[in-house]
């Protein structure tokens, strides 16, 4: 399945690359959405921040992330 930046959500596994990350938290500020993004391996939690990767996105832009049907 794929969607746009506006449709992810925390948990959502996306391909980025080769790569299979989880995401994290999102950020907005103006017409920008970042998004912090884990290992898929790693498990959301609040007290252990595992984030690898931080993606900056304009919203304007037309980027749909291929994202895994099911969460473990």
């Amino acid at each position: 399945m794929n969607k746009p930046v506006s449709e992810l959500k925390p948990n959502d596994v996306i391909k980025v690359g080769d790569n299979w990350l989880r995401c994290r938290y999102f950020y907005y500020s103006g017409d920008n959405v970042s998004i912090d993004l884990q290992r898929e391996r790693d498990k959301l939690s609040y007290y252990y921040d595992s984030t690898c990767v931080r993606i900056s996105i304009n919203k304007d832009v037309d980027i749909k992330f291929e994202v895994k049907q099911c969460h473990e």
